[in-house]
């Protein structure tokens, strides 16, 4: 029996050494594993997430009229079980939700902090002739059809986003309906979040942003794909490309959201602009991707109608949309 036993033990010791080594010297793996936890237990419905704040009351983007986290069970959950899974115990896989607390500070490159630096000064003058703040919260909408990139900016101590500016998108891969795998040639539909994490300075384009596809919706169908990015450049290879003066506002206006406290901010992809007589004519043409449209419309409406983008969750395959 001892010999039996202590075999058992040499035997978990041989298994498990490898990601305890990993994890011993990766000092990120944690937070990585706290996070996949977090994120499958905020997908829990109803009774986990109580979305308390109203439009008029709230005090930013991920916070409670009480001042907690948005998901407490989640949260606490992450918080408790944080450091005692290996970062091989992949819970879920593409997209992440921050951690509460986390560093807003985005990764930097001496070409994008020059960018930055260059690109601030003009974009002062244009925020403060609008009465908006160079680091106020920004939301991003991106039109496949029409080529086009809106920038909203919350300003600070108003209750809604304001349209700053509309950028013209040069290329944007594939064309209209959602990506479904990896290697389509095919730019993504639907909703997504930039995080600090997922500023990237250095691309073989000019800066890029990834967008996190797939998201949790994208997993639910199997949709498959990487490096989904708004980047600068004249060829979408990675999604949705900008000209390189566009982009440089885009991802210093983001830049300075971040570094200001702004959690991450959402991007919602639309195919076109998705108004009641543009959705007619796909009813009639019996679109291939009716009733996945139709789901986006939703989230586009609710937008439209109170000019703050509501929090989305997932629930039976499509989109759900509330009040954060």
């Amino acid at each position: 029996m001892f010999r039996f036993s202590l075999a058992a033990v040499l035997i978990g010791i041989g298994v498990f050494s490898p990601w305890l080594v990993r994890d011993w010297l990766d000092w990120g793996a944690d937070e990585r594993a706290a996070n996949r936890l977090y994120e499958t237990v905020s997908a829990i419905p109803g009774n986990v997430k109580e979305s308390v704040n109203k439009k008029w009351k709230g005090e930013g983007e991920g916070t409670t009229l009480s001042g907690e986290a948005s998901h407490p069970v989640a949260s606490s959950t992450m918080r408790m079980l944080q450091g005692f899974l290996p970062d091989s115990f992949s819970m879920t896989s593409g997209s992440k939700i921050p951690m509460m607390g986390m560093s807003s500070t985005p990764p930097s490159s001496s070409r994008s902090r020059a960018v930055v630096e260059d690109a601030s000064p003009l974009l002062r003058g244009e925020l403060s002739r609008i009465g908006l703040s160079l680091g106020n919260p920004i939301f991003i909408r991106l039109f496949k059809e029409e080529n086009e990139l809106e920038v909203w900016i919350q300003g600070s101590g108003k209750p809604d986003y304001s349209l700053f500016k509309v950028y013209r998108i040069e290329d944007c891969a594939g064309s209209v309906g959602p990506k479904l795998r990896e290697g389509d040639r095919q730019a993504p539909e639907g909703f997504y979040y930039v995080s600090a994490a997922r500023m990237i300075p250095d691309t073989k384009h000019f800066l890029g942003m990834d967008l996190g596809f797939p998201n949790e919706l994208d997993r639910y169908h199997n949709r498959t794909g990487s490096s989904m990015m708004i980047h600068g450049g004249s060829h979408a290879a990675g999604a949705f490309a900008l000209s390189r003066d566009d982009m440089a506002e885009v991802y210093t206006l983001a830049d300075a959201a971040l570094k200001a406290g702004q959690k991450f901010f959402r991007v919602n992809a639309f195919p076109f602009r998705m108004t009641d007589k543009r959705m007619a004519l796909e009813w009639k043409r019996q679109a291939r991707w009716i009733q996945f449209w139709s789901n986006l419309k939703e989230g586009y409406d609710f937008f439209e109608n109170v000019n703050y983008p509501p929090d989305v969750a997932v629930g039976a395959g499509e989109y759900e949309f509330q009040l954060h």
